[in-house]
Formats: C-alpha cells, sequence, structure tokens
C-alpha cells in the first residue's frame, strides 16, 4: 500500500509538471499567434499606408499637370507678356485701314487677349498697304513690345504724342494684316 501511495505520488507530480509544461506551451503559442497576428496587421498597415501615399502623389501630379496645361491652352501660344503701364491697361485704338472690318474685329480680339484696353474699332478712312503702330504716350519700348508681338517691324512704331487723348496706341491695319505674326497664330489656333 506504501508503494501504492508512493507510486500514486509521483504520477501525480509527474502529470502536474506535464500540464504546467502544456499550460506554458499553450501560453506561448498564444503569444505567438497572436504576435505573428500582430505583425501581419502591421504589414498590412504599412502596405495601405504606402499605396496610399503613392495614390495620393500621382492625384497630385496629375491635378498640377491639368491646371498646368489649361493655363497654357487659355493663353495665346505668342504670349511674350501682359502688358502694363503705371498697373493699368494700356488703351489702344484699332483702325481699319485694310478695308475689312472683320480683320479690325480679329486684332481687337488678339490685343485683348493679350490684356490690352482696346477702346475702340473703327474705319481709318484710308486704305492703308502696311500696317503701322502710332504711340501717343511717349513710351516707345511698349510699342515696341506691341510691334513685336504683332510681328510689325519697328520702322512701322511711329511717336506723336497727344497728351489729350484718352489713348496710349493706334494700331492702323493695313493690306498687309494677314502676313503678320498675330493673324497667322490666331488662324493656325481656329484651324486646329
Amino acid at each position: 500500500m506504501a508503494c501504492c501511495q508512493l507510486s500514486r505520488f509521483f504520477f501525480c507530480q509527474a502529470g502536474m509538471k506535464q500540464s504546467e509544461h502544456s499550460d506554458t506551451t499553450d501560453r506561448s503559442n498564444l503569444e505567438s499567434s497572436v504576435s505573428s497576428k500582430s505583425n501581419r496587421l502591421t504589414a498590412l498597415g504599412r502596405k495601405i499606408m504606402k499605396g496610399t501615399f503613392i495614390v495620393l502623389s500621382v492625384a497630385f501630379f496629375i491635378t498640377v499637370y491639368v491646371l498646368a496645361n489649361r493655363r497654357n491652352r487659355n493663353s495665346y501660344e505668342y504670349n511674350e507678356f501682359v502688358p502694363t503701364v503705371n498697373s493699368r491697361s494700356l488703351e489702344v485704338e484699332v483702325l481699319d485701314g485694310a478695308g475689312s472690318i472683320r480683320a479690325a474685329q480679329q486684332m481687337t480680339d488678339v490685343l485683348r487677349a493679350q490684356g490690352y484696353d482696346v477702346v475702340e474699332m473703327k474705319n481709318n478712312g484710308e486704305v492703308e498697304e502696311r500696317t503701322f503702330i502710332i504711340d501717343h504716350s511717349g513710351k516707345p519700348d511698349t510699342a515696341t513690345k506691341l510691334a513685336t508681338l504683332l510681328g510689325i517691324s519697328q520702322d512701322k512704331v511711329f511717336q506723336k504724342i497727344d497728351r489729350t487723348l484718352y489713348l496710349d496706341m493706334t494700331v492702323v491695319l493695313g493690306k498687309d494684316y494677314s502676313r503678320l505674326k498675330a493673324f497667322q497664330l490666331s488662324t493656325e489656333r481656329n484651324i486646329h
């Protein structure tokens, strides 16, 4: 009987050690399972963050590209400058000396698109062979810039200062208007 009790004691002790060992194993298995799930969630979170960053970056660059191209599409290709004098638009008069009021309207549209304030458009009364510019304000550099923009040679820029006029410049269209740079670019734009 003592032998049975003793064997039961050792058997119980062995069973307890085995159950302690299995509890420890179960706990470590549970902890490693939780740890691996946590690592997978962290890795998944990193992938989601990386994907979101890439999508937002692409969206940002597309937006910048579209906005930049929209601005360029709305302006004329020969946009060399936007003229201003003392923080106001230059006031220009367009005279039709070519016998084509349509050409005068087209010149008015070109000038307005470039920021000039075309205050009057009318018939010149005389037919002119070549287009020219009259500077009324006494600022030859602005008249020169306008001549360059339109494709008029510099020898066709004249100065006739008249402070009583509310004009900075007068553009007198001649029969050569269809050869001007501004008209050629405007015509190409309308074709496309």
